[in-house]
């Protein structure tokens, strides 16, 4: 599973990339690059762009609305958070003869314990992350 991160001033939402949300914008961004008169090139690129970057969705989206959309969807307080950390790793997207591909790995440490989850692409950047990161943290 492969999660968005959403920082908020209440709490840090992780948005579950489901197949249907994932699918739903990779089709959404072919039908506008085919409007905007891009060609298969054009559309297929629409594509893999919209693939790795669906989280960007919900940016500035209602937090309750984000959580309702999805089961899988996570949400936790800067209080109830002990460690937050994000990292980068690789993985090889499309089998053997793949290309490598960035994304983040969050470990969230709770007085329950740990979680890892990870993102769909490398949004966004880890610089980036790190700062939001230290951001929230710094609300508890």
């Amino acid at each position: 599973k492969t999660y968005a991160l959403v920082f908020t001033t209440h709490r840090l939402i992780l948005a579950e990339g489901t197949k249907e949300l994932v699918s739903a914008e990779v089709t959404r961004a072919r039908e506008a690059a085919k409007a905007g008169g891009s060609n298969v090139f054009g559309q297929v690129g629409a594509q893999l762009k919209a693939g790795s970057s669906w989280g960007l969705q919900f940016a500035g989206a209602d937090p309750d609305a984000i959580l309702a959309q999805s089961p899988g969807n996570l949400a936790y307080a800067p209080a109830n958070i002990r460690e937050l950390k994000v990292d980068r790793k690789t993985r090889t997207v499309g089998g053997e003869d793949g290309i490598d591909a960035d994304y983040l790995k969050v470990t969230i440490e709770t007085r329950d314990g740990k979680k890892t989850y990870e993102t769909g692409s490398e949004t966004p950047k880890l610089d980036d992350a790190r700062r939001l990161v230290a951001w929230f943290m710094g609300l508890r």
